[in-house]
């Protein structure tokens, strides 16, 4: 029980603003009314104590019972500090739920249906990422970009650096011929599978495709990426192990 509580109070404690670190925590359920009811009402409790936005949004993996709340912060530090101050902001927020009603059916209900996968913290890499405008929107038009297609990756024995200047090699090419889009491109602090993950950002899966196939397009007209990417299809830099397609339930946002 302590450590289930203590597992929510650091998913949904103190607010964010702009961020270098997401922590993104996943599970699943069997009843998805039980889990995101208590979610839901232990969220909109920490809002009220804290007083400000938690800047926390929520996915679910497309024909899928798995939900992914996703957190960001500053530093590691804020993210420690968040941490030791989880037990004092816990009981404020025990203190306020236990005057509703139903409380302890409710999050035993949770409980029952509810099973936390694990958590992950990446850094962003801004060097390798094109977010800035995303973080420059207001929160409607963040609302706007509902879908997330995810991809991690493992490395090859070409190494990091190989892997990087792929990177690079690929964003210099797309500012050469005009192409914009949003994604970040993150590296794991703890608990992950993965060397690296990508994020791409659009509004649908619909748009993601239809831009993906006018990107490549371009891409494909350029000699000098047509070559580079020859290259490393003989001599891979990384492989897939993972892709996830997300789409935002706006109603958890908080």
């Amino acid at each position: 029980m302590k450590k289930f509580t203590y597992t929510l109070i650091l998913f949904f404690s103190t607010t964010i603003s702009f961020s270098q670190y997401f922590f993104i925590g996943e599970l699943e359920s069997e009843n998805q009314s039980d889990t995101m009811e208590m979610l839901d009402l232990w969220m909109s409790t920490t809002k009220e104590i804290v007083g400000e936005d938690l800047n926390m949004v929520t996915f679910q993996k497309e024909l899928s019972n798995t939900h992914l709340f996703v957190r960001t912060y500053e530093s590691l530090q804020q993210w420690v500090d968040e941490d030791n101050a989880s037990e004092e902001l816990g009981a404020q927020i025990f203190q306020k739920l236990s005057v509703v009603e139903g409380i302890q059916e409710k999050f035993m209900a949770m409980q029952a249906a509810t099973d936390f996968k694990g958590a992950r913290l990446f850094e962003l890499l801004p060097e390798y990422s094109n977010m800035a405008p995303y973080f420059a929107m207001s929160t409607d038009e963040k609302k706007q970009y509902k879908y997330r297609r995810v991809v991690f990756y493992d490395l090859t024995d070409a190494g990091e650096q190989a892997f990087l200047a792929n990177q690079k090699f690929w964003i210099d090419a797309d500012k050469k011929l005009g192409v914009d889009y949003l994604y970040a491109l993150m590296k794991p602090v703890f608990a992950t599978d993965s060397d690296y993950m990508l994020v791409l950002l659009d509004k649908s899966r619909f748009d993601y495709h239809k831009n993906w196939e006018d990107r490549m397009e371009k891409r494909f007209s350029d000699a000098d990426f047509q070559s580079n990417y020859d290259k490393t299809q003989k001599s891979p830099v990384s492989s897939v192990v993972d892709e996830w397609n997300l789409n935002l339930l706006e109603e958890y946002t908080y």
